[in-house]
């Protein structure tokens, strides 16, 4: 993809216009109101508001989702350090500095840096993301069949290291996932398969009210079945707005978390928790004073929200250029493509790149918005907390029972979303990991039509081994599931020892 001036105007101006602006901000607001309830998340606020795309220009939906994005994934840090309990999962990290700060009265300057930080975090992630999508689409140009089955192989080998403690839990449910890629018409011959004798199965389950039914509805079922109403939470938050001195001895740290959380985002599914502990353990190697980390040092929380927020460019590099979902939310922005017609990869670059930097922009805009909005309204935020969740929560699920409906106008991906919800649910009760389940569903079509296409294309499969990027990719997979299952495994004996 060329800077070609024309099409980057075309896609500044595809945003900036009062109406598309105005939409925006309230796309981030709503994002960080979500990722403030604890038990919500990034993923939840996509998929909630992706119904209300529909009916818009690709290039303004694709702008509303990544700055729903952008501001789910911020939003998760002011409870993080309010009241302990992680607004998104990827706050988690953020707990072990932020919450300590809080009861020694420096909740607002916790705040304020973690804010900051993820302002940081997404600005760096972008950068990545202009530099590297289209040198990335431009490589993906080359693949044919044996390299995309190559490359979605690989991005399943992620499955190990999103398992949590059970690697065989993590299989089941990508196991799970798998399966239902494979009911309804097949893309390759157009047979049927697997319908039940359903006629509304004939097409398969729909992706968007899947991914609902997975994320959201199943996590407002296990937020009413909670005992917990009410959220208690400290009003005396202090000063939010760090200095500049503040945010100069910290640069360093902005930078390095910054890029760890990008290439840690790079990694089909892994998503913000892993970037944010990674960046937290090397900035308690590289600090003056390692000994203030889990009591109350503002490095440890500028690292966890830098990185965990600079995991959206990285994720958005791999599902713009290869349509392999880098973490849950963009799994769902993938759907939010396909819903306008539009199919992820190198061609998404050559075809209409004003959707491109449409998404870029929206990256910058959104993030600078997000902070903005922290920064001098987290007060008035922090109230969100004392919504009591039997208001809160059948309210979102008739605005996700709306838009599933409104997608086709069927009753049947209702009935789909709540199907997958109870699924979701039951899973997530038993400690089944959902991520690896979201991999298969994506994955699956991917894997299967680019291996029969080969086969019918070549008469074997001789072309996995005998092309380069292929065989890169398959050596990759191997060496990548080996090592993580290593680890895995090392991880468990040493917890059994202690």
């Amino acid at each position: 993809m060329s800077f070609d001036p024309m099409v980057i105007w075309q896609g500044l101006a595809s945003i900036m216009n009062p109406f598309t602006l105005l939409l925006m901000v309230f796309g981030v607001l709503c994002g960080i109101i979500i990722g403030v309830i604890p038990g919500l998340s990034a993923t939840m606020a996509v998929a909630l508001l992706i119904p209300f795309t529909f009916n818009m220009s690709a290039e303004l939906a694709m702008s509303l989702l990544v700055v729903v994005y952008v501001g789910g994934l911020s939003g998760g840090c002011i409870t993080a350090i309010l009241i302990r309990m992680p607004g998104t999962p990827a706050s988690v990290a953020t707990i072990l500095d932020g919450f300590p700060m809080n009861k020694q009265g420096k909740g607002g300057q916790a705040i304020g840096n973690a804010v900051v930080a993820s302002l940081f975090g997404t600005m760096i992630s972008g950068i990545f993301l202009v530099i590297m999508a289209p040198i990335l689409a431009e490589i993906a140009l080359k693949f044919f069949y044996a390299e995309y089955f190559s490359v979605s192989l690989f991005a399943m080998c992620a499955v190990v290291a999103i398992s949590g403690k059970s690697i065989f839990r993590g299989l089941v449910t990508c196991g799970l996932g798998l399966l239902v890629s494979t009911f309804g018409m097949s893309q390759v011959d157009g047979s049927i398969r697997f319908t039940l004798g359903i006629d509304g199965l004939s097409a398969g389950f729909n992706l968007i009210p899947s991914l609902i039914g997975l994320f959201a509805i199943s996590q407002i079922m296990k937020e009413i079945s909670s005992a917990e109403v009410n959220i208690n939470y400290s009003k005396k938050i202090g000063r939010v707005l760090p200095t500049l001195s503040a945010i100069r001895q910290n640069i360093v740290n902005y930078l390095r978390s910054g890029i760890i959380g990008t290439f840690v985002g790079i990694l089909p599914a892994v998503g913000g928790t892993p970037a944010a502990y990674m960046a937290y353990a090397q900035a308690k190697n590289a600090s003056k004073k390692p000994e203030l980390f889990g009591k109350g040092s503002v490095e440890g929380v500028i690292a966890s929200e830098t990185a965990n927020n600079a995991t959206i460019g990285g994720a958005l590099i791999i599902a713009l250029t290869l349509g392999i979902p880098g973490d849950p939310p963009t799994a769902i922005l993938i759907g939010g493509l396909m819903i306008h017609g539009l199919q992820p990869g190198p061609l998404l670059f050559t075809l209409t790149p004003e959707i491109i930097y449409s998404i870029y922009f929206s990256v910058f805009f959104g993030s600078l918005v997000m902070a903005a909005i922290m920064l001098f309204a987290a007060k008035p935020l922090a109230r969100v907390l004392a919504i009591p969740k039997h208001n809160l929560f059948p309210v979102l699920f008739i605005v996700a029972v709306v838009g599933v409906f409104a997608l086709n106008n069927r009753v049947f991906d209702v009935f789909v979303m709540c199907g997958f919800g109870v699924l979701g649910y039951i899973l997530d009760r038993y400690e089944y990991p959902l991520p690896p389940m979201v991999l298969g569903i994506i994955l699956g079509p991917l894997l299967e039509e680019n291996f029969r296409q080969l086969i019918e294309t070549d008469g074997n499969a001789m072309g996995l081994i005998t092309r380069p990027i292929s065989i890169f990719f398959l050596v990759m997979s191997v060496l990548f599931f080996a090592f993580s299952l290593y680890k895995h495994i090392k991880k468990l004996k040493s917890s059994a020892l202690g």
